[in-house]
């Protein structure tokens, strides 16, 4: 190999590699992360539904590191919660359900009532969990399509129950699928 391979091939290693860290760079903060927010995020970040679709349930999250995220649900949020709870939280936003017209305006999470349990359908659960920027437009509902009054907290926990369960079930019909196969005992590693 002479110098001149040599040097290229140097130099096609350096630019690959600032190539490589220019691709994973995050992404510069947005300052106004509720304007378009649909054209922002078309897709759920967790299931990559379309969050034009289920504008009435999507949520956005916003981190402390000025980093968004949209989902298609209360569901899908719970789990981008979960995840990125290093980063920080700045603020949660769900559509308020009770508004007119569509899509449904961001209203802060925190400070909403959501209806849990109700008979409208679920997204991404068999549990709904609508957000309502007044307590009265969800009682209307209530009235209407039953469920329970909630804070935020109460339809984030309810998320992580669902969750949990599903895959404690998951769980123990894979191993219940192993031991037919005639697989490993109780307690005994797989190998």
């Amino acid at each position: 190999m002479n110098r001149r391979e040599l040097l290229c091939g140097a130099l096609l290693l350096a630019a690959s590699a600032s190539t490589g860290a220019q691709e994973k760079a995050p992404p510069a903060a947005d300052p106004a992360p509720l304007d378009n927010e649909l054209e922002k995020h078309p897709r759920c970040v967790i299931c990559n539904m379309d969050r034009r679709k289920f504008h009435f349930a999507r949520h956005l999250l916003q981190y402390g590191d000025g980093h968004v995220e949209g989902t298609c649900s209360i569901h899908c949020a719970a789990e981008c919660m979960l995840r990125e709870r290093r980063r920080g939280f700045l603020a949660i936003h769900a559509p308020d359900y009770g508004a007119e017209g569509e899509p449904k305006p961001l209203i802060e999470a925190a400070a909403a009532t959501y209806l849990i349990g109700s008979d409208l359908r679920g997204v991404m659960t068999p549990v709904s969990k609508y957000a309502f920027a007044s307590e009265a437009a969800a009682r209307k509902v209530q009235a209407i399509a039953g469920g329970r009054i909630g804070t935020f907290a109460e339809a984030l926990q309810a998320s992580f129950d669902e969750t949990a369960a599903s895959l404690l079930r998951r769980y123990q019909t894979d191993r219940e699928r192993l031991r037919r196969k005639g697989g490993t005992k109780t307690g005994e590693a797989a190998g």
